[in-house]
């Protein structure tokens, strides 16, 4: 009768890559779980205060408005703004018409908009 150690010696490349194939799976697994995670959420620079930091603060915006990836805020004064500051505060880009300033935050001006005003 065969004993346990005769069945690991016999088996023991099948056992090897058989735990191999589980770590690889677990692996990889985890690899897609958190990279699928990456990029959601509000980045900790809005949360922070940075990006109405950039604008002349809450007391500087009139009224906003969200559209799609777009976060339209009206001013009271536009010289408040700060163009780089808006970039540093995760901002890909921009548009300023009179006392209107649009924010283009792909994919996050949703989550952005909610973490500033809440609604």
């Amino acid at each position: 009768m065969p004993t346990l150690n005769d069945f690991l010696i016999t088996n023991l490349w099948w056992i090897v890559l058989l735990g191999i194939a589980v770590l690889a799976g677990g692996g990889a697994l985890a690899y897609f779980l958190l990279r699928s995670r990456k990029g959601k959420g509000v980045p900790a620079k809005v949360a922070s205060g940075a990006l109405i930091g950039a604008v002349g603060g809450m007391e500087n915006v009139i009224d906003h408005s969200l559209a799609g990836s777009r976060i339209t805020l009206r001013l009271k004064d536009d010289a408040k703004v700060e163009e780089a500051r808006l970039r540093e505060a995760g901002v890909t880009g921009f548009i300023r018409m009179s006392d209107r300033l649009v924010l283009v935050l792909p994919e996050k001006a949703p989550e952005v908009y909610r973490a500033l005003f809440g609604e």
